[in-house]
């Protein structure tokens, strides 16, 4: 129970990475023009930090071509808003400021259209005050209007379906010495409504583009005099993540210290440290928000540590799934409230003060609770008003009934995710520019790319926007960690189905490697061939569903084609005879999924994944064979099949988020000689498939129909928990 581990990281990025150098890097410098932010703990950085944020929004390329308009940017440039060591005070929220920009849909998505947003007054006036229908199912109320509770959302007739805010990067050099501190007495941070000393979003009507938003290294302070203030207000879908983040209020003032209440909130966070506040962390975006969380300490709350769910923006809910955390000095722990879905696992609460209980769970609110030691007098757990809980040590504990032959869950081994800090040391790296690459998005890289991973150097490093290969990179034993910054690697050429991948483990180690921050399209990624321990980690493998808009003139990439493939896919083990495979996903999207044929599962491998997210596939989403697969979080929509745990695989998932907008079949887990442990969030009850679950042991099937399970009565889901 370690809480958080304050890493001691100094991030740094070579100069080819920054965008004053290399107009093809990804990398911005606040200190540096046309910024100029001096982090000197004087002047006020206010105007130069959101001016970093506005040139983000100022140049994403979005694809607007006639009949080809899709919501999301161009894929050839992914910006990071670097922030050097310094103190940054600021007097004024650090956001990418009015108008918002803003898509509608009203005219279908092959002609969506782009808007300006002026204030909130205009938000307002733009959205109306029509009362959606999410579904039109008269029979199930909470899929019509959430019970009175629809004040966000996106899915009634509306000029404004979503804000425009994605790839949002704030990564600091270190959290030690990287602090954004708000001035004391700020202007408009005493006001009862709450304001962000740094926000992610400025629409309340949310967003479900919001992809890949980071917030890394930094510490966030209050400061003095400002009580009502919000420490880091956040949003992020699909993927996306807080890390190695410190938000706290010396003086013990401030209404919320991480806030989450704007669908979506979607990623993998680490390694926090919340103190002072009312509330340390609220989680209320709804929609299809899951976040997982390890090693995060919360102290001095005065009311609560962490609240979740209670969205109020339309259908969906909020999932948490967390383990590690250490909570400390505070009246309650935990508010599970309605439509929220928590698993925390192996963490220690210490209570002070008196509240009716440590953990409180509301109507339509889910927990699984497993290793918590509590200590103070209140060490009870209340459902509804009901106390259902009185001790000291949970060891395992369910609010809601499983469905299956086993009272207890799986617990299947955890292993640490490999800690591989950046090395700040640029003798130990090679950048593919300087063996030849040219990083333009249209040049074959493949060759340079090589040389640099034969360079003998352990870290591998890609300082442009976009890459070309069209062969396959062996990585060497020598490589040790391989950061592409949010470049994209693509491929020029079709490929056969099912080819080689652009990447291949090619030599067997002891020591992990660590392939990270990249975004790709076609075919595999990666394929593991040598037996050698796997760390990827913030990869966006291109949804399947968006194959046909990468190749077109004008759209997501500049030189993709399509290629012969039925899925593109993260991983894929080629040696599955040999030994066992060791892999960790983080915060990936595009992993283990499967065809209609069952033939791509990820096999013969062990799996630790945390936020992982695979949608719009023709088979499975998530398919193991011969496999242990451990998952804290996933977030995954619109398939009839979400798991498929096949010959003799284990396969436990605790929380997440499965989302069908049209009407799927089913069955939605299929286990066959196997052991498979999941609890999730179904939504849309309403056109839920008729089975859920397909148990085949031996030939002797169990099927789990919908009606076996409980859909929530405000909302329109319920929990799949199967054991």
């Amino acid at each position: 129970m370690q809480g958080d581990r304050n890493p001691n990281i100094n991030q740094k990025f070579s100069e080819q990475a920054f965008y004053h150098r290399n107009p093809n890097g990804n990398v911005l410098d606040v200190t540096k023009p046309p910024f100029n932010a001096k982090g000197d703990g004087i002047t006020d950085d206010t105007a130069a930090l959101n001016a970093a944020m506005r040139f983000v929004r100022e140049h994403y390329e979005v694809t607007k071509k006639d009949g080809k308009i899709y919501c999301s940017q161009r894929m050839n440039r992914n910006w990071i808003i670097y922030l050097p060591d310094g103190k940054y005070l600021v007097s004024d929220t650090i956001c990418q400021g009015w108008p918002a920009s803003a898509i509608n849909i009203l005219k279908g998505w092959s002609q969506v259209e782009y808007l300006t947003v002026d204030s909130p007054a205009h938000e307002a006036e733009l959205c109306g005050k029509e009362r959606p229908v999410l579904h039109g199912n008269l029979l199930l109320l909470a899929a019509n209007d959430n019970h009175d509770c629809y004040i966000r959302g996106q899915y009634n007739p509306s000029n404004v379906y979503a804000e425009i805010n994605w790839s949002i990067r704030l990564i600091g050099q270190s959290r030690q010495k990287t602090i954004i501190r708000l001035k004391d007495s700020s202007p408009g941070f005493a006001e009862t409504t709450g304001k962000p000393v740094v926000s992610f979003y400025m629409l309340q009507r949310g967003s479900n583009i919001n992809l890949g938003n980071f917030f890394e290294n930094i510490t966030i302070d209050i400061g003095r005099g400002n009580s009502n203030s919000i420490g880091l207000q956040w949003n992020s879908s699909n993927w996306g993540g807080i890390r190695n983040t410190a938000i706290r209020s010396a003086s013990n003032e401030g209404r919320c210290g991480l806030l989450m209440e704007c669908n979506n909130a979607t990623g993998y966070f680490r390694d926090l440290s919340i103190s002072g506040f009312d509330i340390g962390i609220k989680l209320s975006a709804g929609r299809e928000s899951i976040v997982t969380l390890e090693f995060a300490t919360l102290t001095g709350q005065r009311d609560t540590a962490i609240v979740v769910g209670n969205a109020r923006s339309g259908g969906g809910g909020d999932s948490l799934s967390a383990r590690q955390l250490v909570i400390t000095n505070v009246p309650r722990a935990l508010s599970v409230e309605r439509a929220g879905q928590v698993v925390l696992l192996e963490s220690k609460i210490a209570l002070s003060g008196i509240l009716h209980s440590a953990v409180e769970i509301g109507h339509d609110g889910f927990l699984l609770a497993r290793d918590i030691d509590i200590s103070g007098d209140s060490a009870t757990v209340r459902k509804e008003g009901k106390v259902t809980l009185k001790t000291n040590h949970i060891t395992e504990y369910f609010s809601a009934r499983p469905i299956g032959k086993s009272p207890a869950s799986l617990r299947l081994p955890i292993e640490e995710s490999p800690m591989i800090l950046p090395d700040s040391n640029f003798e130990n790296w090679a950048c593919v520019e300087a063996f030849g690459a040219l990083g333009d998005g249209r040049t074959d890289d493949t060759a340079a790319i090589q040389r640099a991973m034969n360079s003998g150097k352990p870290v591998v490093v890609f300082t442009s926007a976009n890459y070309v290969i069209n062969g396959t990179v062996d990585i060497p034993a020598s490589v040790r960690e391989i950061t592409f910054i949010l470049a994209v690697i693509q491929r020029s050429k079709t490929g056969l189905f099912d080819g080689p991948g652009l990447f291949r483990v090619a030599e067997a180690a002891s020591e992990p490697l660590l392939i990270h921050r990249a975004i790709t399209a076609g075919g595999v990624f990666l394929d593991h061939t040598a037996s050698r321990p796997v760390v990827l980690e913030d990869i966006f493998v291109l949804f399947n569903h968006v194959r046909d808009m990468v190749a077109r003139d004008g759209m997501l990439f500049v030189s993709a084609v399509p290629q012969n493939t039925e899925i593109w896919r993260l991983y894929r083990n080629t040696t599955p005879e040999g030994p066992r495979k060791r892999l960790f996903v983080n915060n990936c999207i595009g992993f283990a999924g499967d065809n209609k044929n069952g033939s791509l599962a990820v096999e013969n491998a062990m799996i630790w994944g945390r936020m992982m997210n695979t949608e719009h596939l023709p088979g499975a989403l998530y398919a193991f064979k011969r496999s242990d697969a451990w998952i804290l979080g996933l977030k995954s929509e619109n398939a009839d099949t979400l798991l498929s745990a096949k010959d003799h695989s284990k396969v436990e998932v605790l929380g997440g988020s499965f989302l069908n907008f049209a009407s799927k079949q089913g069955p939605v887990v299929v286990s066959e000689n196997s052991q498979l442990n999941a609890m999730f969030y179904l939504w849309h009850w309403a056109i839920a498939p008729a089975t859920i679950g397909v148990i085949d042991e031996n030939g002797k099937k169990a099927i789990y129909p919908l009606d076996v399970f409980s859909p929530c009565d405000t909302v329109d889901g319920g929990v799949i928990f199967i054991q």
